[in-house]
């Protein structure tokens, strides 16, 4: 069940208005699609949020108080998002805070239907989000103790039937398993909002929780079709799923536990050979003007991240978690040769090797779009 604890926080409260008073200043201007704004009606989304038809909400803030819930572990599905790229977050930053403009989410420990919650983004673009199909969280300190950290708390997301995509919005309703306990949730997206609401399901009762998601698209004025119209027929898992997000990315350089290298290299034409013609790891396909290749190598440096990052500086360069990727280029015979470069661990960086016909800017494309993306782990 959703727990929470709290401290005093008058220092804490003074440090979080001042940054959040000098974020205010320096963020980039949210404007509201009207037909968003007319469907809250207010540009208070926990307001809107407050109409579901749920009591008991679960307090998150009190005078003085910093509380904490575990709210993460029982929903670790929680305005959690993906675009085509990578999960959306909030780095607290007015520079790189760009996408998300306001997360809220309001929870319930209704004596009816137990920990629940409806949850809702604002985004600054319109751009499509997905769910991921399955979720992984380590255990809080807070609420177990230090050995809590190797607790794994899981949830499983289940396509039914209850799914649509139309050009103003897109919607589904789906099956969930937790550690805890079993839920429907419903998902709906117009445009920069972005809804999910969260209902448990009450032993085998799955008509009782459809419904409640029927009267949650009423109150909060979504009034989905697919919804209002929903069986529970229509809320068996389906056999292949293709509403979920999917990893573009590919890991490289294979650790104890993972990868330290990670390409968006899924999405586009590139296609891996096994025993790799030049570099550690290499990557091409034949475009309509010639050939597109890509590869890989680490190579040693002796200088830290800082120092390699001020010597390449005056290059062209993408920046990506935390990362700078400097790169250059030159023309000969009618085609782009490239080096590209990022430091990397353990006094190494990567480096990225690349060509294309001269003239195919899709190839062109297809290369940056890789530069552009390129994700190591330090750690």
């Amino acid at each position: 069940m959703i727990r929470k604890t709290w401290i005093l926080a008058a220092l804490f409260m003074f440090i979080m208005l001042t940054s959040c008073d000098n974020r205010s200043h320096n963020r980039k201007p949210f404007v509201w699609d009207e037909d968003v704004k007319q469907l809250i009606g207010v540009e208070n989304l926990n307001a809107w949020l407050r109409k579901a038809p749920f009591g008991d909400e679960l307090k998150q803030a009190e005078k003085d108080k910093l509380i904490f819930t575990n709210a993460k572990q029982v929903f670790p599905f929680m305005n959690r998002y993906y675009d085509a790229i990578e999960e959306l977050r909030e780095y607290g930053d007015p520079a790189t805070d760009t996408v998300i403009f306001s997360a809220k989410e309001v929870l319930f420990q209704d004596s009816v239907w137990g920990d629940l919650f409806v949850g809702a983004m604002l985004l600054y673009d319109d751009r499509e989000v997905f769910l991921s199909d399955s979720y992984l969280e380590s255990g809080s300190p807070i609420f177990g103790g230090v050995e809590a950290v190797r607790d794994i708390h899981r949830a499983s997301l289940y396509e039914t039937g209850v799914l649509a995509k139309h050009p103003k919005y897109k919607t589904g309703i789906y099956r969930v398993w937790t550690s805890y306990r079993d839920y429907l949730l419903g998902f709906y997206q117009q445009g920069q909002l972005v809804f999910e609401a969260v209902v448990p399901l009450l032993g085998s009762d799955t008509l009782a929780t459809l419904n409640k998601m029927k009267e949650i698209s009423k109150n909060l004025g979504l009034n989905v079709p697919e919804w209002e119209n929903a069986t529970v027929e229509q809320l068996q898992q389906v056999d292949e799923p293709k509403s979920f997000w999917q990893d573009p990315f590919l890991g490289i350089y294979p650790n104890k536990f993972t990868h330290d290298v990670y390409l968006k290299i899924k999405d586009t034409p590139f296609i891996q050979d096994e025993k790799p013609r030049k570099g550690d790891y290499y990557f091409a396909y034949r475009a309509d003007n010639g050939d597109v290749s890509l590869y890989t190598l680490l190579q040693k440096t002796e200088m830290t991240k800082d120092d390699f990052n001020e010597a390449n500086k005056e290059m062209d360069s993408y920046r990506y978690s935390y990362d700078d990727i400097f790169y250059e280029e030159e023309s000969n015979n009618g085609y782009v040769s490239g080096t590209a470069k990022t430091y990397f661990k353990d006094n190494q960086y990567l480096e990225i090797y690349y060509s294309y016909p001269e003239a195919d800017g899709k190839a062109k494309k297809q290369a940056h779009s890789i530069l552009r993306y390129v994700n190591t782990r330090s750690y």
